[in-house]
């Protein structure tokens, strides 16, 4: 399997994607071609490691053995994941069915990427015996499910910068607490947009990150999009005895990192009939497609922070789609983007990329009239990012195709905006008193370029 960058025609290997993050020329890698998958030759009862070990052998090729692959997928799933329960379902009607993706150590969607994603850098560093200072930007899920996974490694440092006030309470002790040398929580004033500026301008700086070995895990790298993709398709097979029924997915979507992997999965042959992109009120992605203008606006913060982003990284890769797999377009006209804050495409020429898609903006009234609905109707609580994907898939789904609705986050993590919105206390973080007793270690860096790397200098491995 070959890659290039949506900017530039260097074909690159998995090992170079994966450590590179980003490419130099600054475009995001693609795989040359789409590897199918035949889903007749699946059986219905795969375990999650087999199928993902199918699912990403074609990316990797020969560069990890079989062997090797298997066993660093099922030493990322077999002991970090609830037993028996990797992902977890629950049926709120005939047709719709939330896909629970917090079976993981961080209770959030992040952990199926990372768990496999940092033993994947190991796996190479132990080979040639070297290190890695990774980056990564999180609106609050991100940085804990990479730090969770990175304290575990001899091999990496990890620099992750989150923004200040911005995140809950609960997702920030999830990354302060953790005493490990090589973790370096980074506090910025400002909003996630920023942070995740500084790290790719960062990357950008070819010379800066090849001296420092700096790498990225945010979902710019390509790794992490084909792992998650694989959850698409362990849905998709687990409800489906007919392979040819297409599937609604609604996805809770703020940087196009878990949408696309829903994306690559449709290109590799998943019977998929829409994408739903939920969005909260920073709708960048939702005007979009509306609109055709790819436009930014102030972030809004709001009870769903997770999403709070203006600028979606990963829209790159779809937007080298839409112009027909161009890279001097895509540079051009993502060049242009970085200077004007807006980029316009023609709705009609990009309707054959674009019809797979849908999306819906909800607002947090929206949010907690849902989340009291579903409360009441059937006992069961839904996080503020899930309750966006609901409302998404209730707008947009029909009766003919079985709606699946991902739900990213254990709605402990946002407890107190959940407990608010049901009016009564209900203990959701009984389990996790410890955590709010610990003491955090968290680094104050300025909101610059220079002061992340200055800061990067001082305690890279």
């Amino acid at each position: 399997m070959n890659y290039k960058s949506t900017r530039g025609s260097k074909k690159f290997n998995f090992k170079d994607i994966l450590f590179s993050g980003l490419a130099e020329d600054g475009g995001l890698f693609v795989p040359i071609n789409w590897p199918q998958v035949n889903l007749k030759e699946i059986e219905q009862n795969i375990t999650y490691s087999d199928l993902a070990t199918n699912i990403i052998k074609p990316f990797v090729q020969d560069e990890i053995s079989i062997k090797d692959l298997n066993n660093l997928v099922e030493n990322a799933y077999s002991n970090q994941f609830s037993k028996g329960e990797i992902i977890s379902f629950k049926n709120l009607t005939d047709n719709e069915v939330i896909v629970e993706l917090f079976n993981g150590p961080t209770l959030a969607f992040k952990d199926f990427a990372m768990q496999l994603l940092i033993p994947l850098f190991d796996y190479y560093l132990d080979k040639e015996k070297n290190k890695l200072n990774l980056i990564v930007a999180t609106s609050g899920d991100t940085g804990s499910a990479a730090i969770d996974a990175v304290r575990k490694s001899k091999n990496i440092n990890i620099f992750c910068l989150f923004p200040k006030g911005r995140i809950s309470e609960f997702q920030r002790r999830q990354m302060s607490t953790v005493t490990e040398k090589n973790i370096f929580l980074c506090e910025i004033d400002g909003t996630f947009d920023d942070c995740q500026r500084i790290v790719k301008e960062i990357l950008k700086d070819y010379k800066f990150s090849v001296q420092n070995k700096i790498s990225a895990v945010n979902s710019i790298n390509w790794a992490r999009i084909i792992i998650q993709s694989v959850y698409y398709f362990y849905t998709y097979i687990k409800f489906n005895n007919n392979i040819d029924n297409k599937v609604n997915f609604s996805v809770p979507t703020g940087n196009f990192g878990d949408i696309y992997a829903g994306y690559v999965a449709y290109k590799m042959g998943l019977p998929v009939n829409r994408l739903i992109i939920a969005t909260n009120e920073n709708d960048i992605l939702d005007r979009f497609m509306k609109s055709g203008i790819y436009k930014t606006d102030t972030v809004v913060k709001t009870t769903s922070p997770s999403m709070d982003i203006q600028i979606a990284s990963n829209f790159e890769r779809l937007l080298y789609e839409v112009f027909d797999k161009s890279e001097k377009l895509t540079a051009s006209e993502m060049l242009k983007f970085e200077v004007n804050k807006t980029l316009k495409i023609n709705k009609d020429n990009s309707k054959d990329i674009l019809s797979v898609f849908s999306s819906c903006k909800t607002t947090m009234d929206e949010i907690e009239k849902i989340i009291k609905d579903i409360y009441h109707s059937f006992g069961y609580v839904l996080d503020p990012h899930t309750a966006t994907g609901l409302n998404a898939s209730r707008n947009h789904s029909d009766s003919q195709h079985l709606n699946f609705i991902l739900s990213t986050a254990n709605p402990i993590k946002f407890s107190d905006t959940v407990e608010k919105y049901l009016g009564n206390k209900l203990d959701l973080l009984s389990n996790f008193s410890n955590l709010f007793s610990l003491d955090e270690r968290i680094y104050k860096v300025d909101n610059t370029i220079q002061s992340l790397k200055d800061f990067i200098t001082i305690n890279k491995l």
